[in-house]
């Protein structure tokens, strides 16, 4: 029988390059792979409709879910990030933890972001700090079919938001990467979680979670029709997953001079594989996002996990 041809759109991350490469390949399942057509696509594009399954982000997904789109979710879960180390403020500000952030003007590209969401939660729950106890500043208009809630203080700018905060228009900003002017070592900026590693500790053995901000998703037809890939590409994403830590292994390879004690420390701290696929390991983190994307007025209401996802564990 021949293989069910599918287009796979998903960055290439070291997590997922053993698919690009073919060193893994789904069962039954003749797979063309790309990476997205332009970076940043899976959170500002409906990627479903150009690919017959694409990354995306986490509360783009969740939104168009839960009004209607015909669209489900894998639980293969290929981004995650700890929200602290892209949270920067003005070196010049009185800022000098989280709590500080009340009454100040911060800066994020756009309101509904993924990485905005959790940051908020997690600023909310754990540092008493609401969304409306800040001025946000914005870049871009939301999109993505998304309001802004009732009582949300949002001035939309032209301007990009690490220059406003360079310039000193900004307070605080959120990015999705860290911003150049901190690489480079620029004193005008520094990060609000000072110790920023000992914070990302405490959060994770308080809660346990990683957030996840991307997902993969694809058509409700082609899962209503073809039942099995759900299993068979979570099954590739994780061998993909596992051939990345084989390479682990071996950290000499790694550019990073102290390479084996990263990699003892942090499998210390996060245990064997905190990227794990599947909807069972994954049930705290999700149930969290969901609770957060209701208060945050993303959704209405919160949907069953088992509505979210399609079922197929590895």
């Amino acid at each position: 029988m021949k293989d069910l041809e599918l287009s796979l759109m998903v960055a290439d991350y070291d997590r997922t390059h053993a698919l690009f490469s073919g060193e893994v390949n789904p069962k039954g399942i003749s797979l063309r792979v790309f990476p997205p057509p332009v970076q940043g696509d899976a959170c500002y594009k409906p990627v479903y409709e150009l690919f017959d399954v694409a990354e995306m982000s986490l509360s783009w997904y969740v939104m168009a879910r839960c009004r209607g789109e015909p669209l489900i979710a894998l639980p293969i879960f290929p981004l995650r990030m700890f929200i602290q180390p892209y949270l920067f403020c003005a070196a010049r500000s009185d800022i000098r933890r989280p709590e500080d952030l009340k009454g100040k003007r911060v800066g994020i590209q756009q309101y509904r972001l993924t990485l905005a969401l959790w940051t908020r939660g997690i600023l909310s729950e754990h540092h008493g700090v609401h969304a409306s106890d800040i001025q946000w500043v914005t870049s871009e208009a939301e999109g993505a079919g998304y309001r802004v809630p009732d009582g949300i203080s949002i001035s939309l700018q032209e301007t990009d938001i690490e220059t406003l905060l360079l310039e000193g228009k900004l307070d605080a900003a959120i990015f999705p990467n860290v911003p150049a002017s901190f690489r480079a070592g620029d004193a005008r900026v520094r990060r609000v979680f000072e110790e920023c590693g000992e914070s990302i500790q405490t959060y994770f053995q308080k809660t346990g979670i990683f957030p996840i901000t991307h997902t993969v998703v694809t058509r409700e037809r082609l899962v209503a029709s073809q039942p099995w890939i759900v299993k068979e590409l979570v099954s590739a994403f994780t061998r993909a997953d596992h051939h990345c830590r084989k390479r682990y292994e071996y950290p000499k390879r790694f550019s990073i001079p102290t390479a084996v004690l990263v990699l003892e420390e942090q499998e210390r701290l996060f245990g064997k594989n905190p990227w794990e696929h599947g909807l069972d390991s994954n049930q705290i983190v999700l149930e969290k996002f969901v609770e957060y994307a209701k208060s945050q007025s993303y959704i209405s209401f919160e949907p069953a996990l088992n509505d979210l996802f399609a079922a197929g564990e590895a």
